[in-house]
């Protein structure tokens, strides 16, 4: 599963790229793979922002700074704002009239398939995880009884 700060490197790295683009001279239509990368790495940010933290991680996470992940999340939401804004205008100024909303209607759709993805991805590490646990237990429990039914028909 992707990290906060993988996402956020890519969210940053895309813009960069297409700021950069833009700068030389590159046409916003010619830059479709920056975008598409944009936008799969904004989406990423959201699923994963989104998410409830487990048990464990509420646990461990008051024990090990909650105050500085929450300071470092708000941090990593705010420049996502701001490279979203950067990007706004930059479409505004050399894209074509229109464009910037017609882009966000598509990148909503890439939004929407790409948080899907990650979200069946993130149910398919937590029922794997969920399984070995069980498996572990049951094994377990298995050899404990019949560790006791060995103990109690041999010592008797």
């Amino acid at each position: 599963m992707i990290d906060p700060f993988t996402a956020f490197a890519a969210l940053k790295g895309a813009t960069e790229a297409i700021s950069g683009a833009i700068k030389t001279g590159k046409d916003l239509s010619t830059m479709s793979s920056s975008i598409a990368k944009w936008a799969k790495a904004e989406a990423g940010l959201q699923v994963i922002t989104s998410e409830k933290p487990g048990v464990v991680s509420k646990l461990f996470g008051k024990l090990t700074g909650a105050e500085q992940n929450a300071i470092d999340a708000h941090f990593r939401k705010e420049e996502a704002n701001r490279l979203r804004d950067e990007m706004r205008s930059m479409f505004l100024l050399y894209g074509t009239a229109g464009q910037w909303e017609r882009l966000q209607k598509e990148i909503a759709v890439e939004r929407k398939r790409q948080a899907d993805f990650l979200r069946q991805k993130i149910a398919s590490e937590k029922r794997k995880k969920n399984i070995i646990i069980w498996t572990l237990a049951i094994i377990f429990g298995v050899s404990f009884i019949a560790f006791e039914i060995y103990i109690l028909t041999n010592h008797i």
